[in-house]
């Protein structure tokens, strides 16, 4: 028990000395990319797929993943979503992303518009500096990105998750 008491208060002390000086303004949540990234583009450069979903009642999406990205900041939780082009991924899929993103991100069924993937979107509160603790549970992923014709989920707290995301994001502006 000590043992992982120690672990947690190590944990915790990092993500909390390595996120006071982060700038999130630098971070855009959308950028336009005329280019439409396949999910196999995204193998190529290390995504692991953990669960694909039924997207029939995600309007206009074509594949939605949820998977795992190591960075240089550890392995990180995505949730993808494709669509045909980046318009219509920030029409349709920006505010589905904002439901279930950040701290008061819908995590109950009932409270949802796309169902899929309800259980990978949910984590136990204390874990990733927060303070509650129990059995409650919270959003997994603080924030999202959309970038060209992919909406992105990210782990952890609003500000390491965008960054989350634009190391994804950087990964994919090399294949450019």
């Amino acid at each position: 028990m000590m043992k992982r008491i120690l672990i947690l208060s190590l944990t915790l002390l990092t993500l909390v000395s390595c996120s006071g000086n982060r700038d999130v303004s630098s971070y855009d949540v959308v950028t336009n990319s005329s280019r439409i990234f396949t999910f196999e583009e995204l193998e190529s450069i290390g995504f692991k797929k953990s669960k694909e979903y039924d997207v029939s009642g995600l309007e206009g999406a074509t594949k939605a993943i949820n998977g795992f990205w190591l960075t240089d900041i550890g392995g990180k939780e995505y949730e993808l979503r494709f669509y045909p082009s980046h318009s219509m991924a920030v029409s349709l899929g920006e505010s589905l992303a904002q439901e279930v993103t950040g701290k008061d991100g819908k995590i109950k069924k009932s409270d949802l518009t796309w169902k899929e993937g309800i259980k990978e979107r949910r984590r136990i509160k204390g874990q990733l500096g927060t303070s509650s603790g129990g059995n409650s549970t919270g959003p997994k992923h603080g924030n999202y990105s959309i970038y060209g014709n992919v909406v992105m989920l990210c782990e952890g707290p609003e500000i390491i998750s965008l960054e989350v995301c634009w190391k994804l994001i950087n990964a994919l502006r090399e294949l450019e």
